[in-house]
C-alpha cells in the first residue's frame, strides 16, 4: 500500500507547485505589462519589476524567458509580455518530466511618443 500512497503523495505535491508556478507567471507578466503600457515601452524598469514579482512568487528569473513586443509603442498600441519557463516534475518509480509553463498578458500603451 504504500508503494502507491508515496508517488499519489508526490503527484499532489507536484501539481500544487506547478499551479503555484503558473500564478507566479501570471502575476509577473501582468505586472510586467502594466509597467510597459505606463513607460511605452520595453525599459529597464520593466525587467526589473518582472524579476521583482518573479522573486516574490519565490522564481528565480533567470529561469524565466522574458519577451516584450514591441520594444517601443505609441498611445494606444498594444504591448505583450509572454514569460516561459519549464517545472520539473519528479515522481518515485514512475519518472521525470520537464512541464513548459509560459504566460501572457496584453495591455495597450497609455504613452505617447
Amino acid at each position: 500500500m504504500p508503494l502507491v500512497l508515496i508517488p499519489v503523495l508526490f503527484a499532489v505535491v507536484i501539481f500544487g507547485r506547478i499551479a503555484h508556478t503558473r500564478i507566479v507567471l501570471d502575476a509577473a507578466a501582468a505586472a510586467g505589462a502594466r509597467a510597459a503600457a505606463v513607460a511605452g515601452a520595453d525599459t529597464a524598469s520593466v525587467d526589473a519589476r518582472i524579476a521583482t514579482e518573479l522573486r516574490n512568487g519565490g522564481l528565480d528569473p533567470r529561469s524565466v524567458q522574458v519577451t516584450i513586443e514591441p520594444v517601443s509603442a505609441n498611445w494606444g498600441e498594444p504591448i505583450r509580455v509572454r514569460l516561459a519557463t519549464d517545472e520539473d516534475a519528479s515522481i518515485p518509480f514512475l519518472g521525470t518530466w520537464a512541464i513548459p509553463l509560459s504566460s501572457e498578458f496584453v495591455t495597450r500603451s497609455e504613452v505617447t511618443h
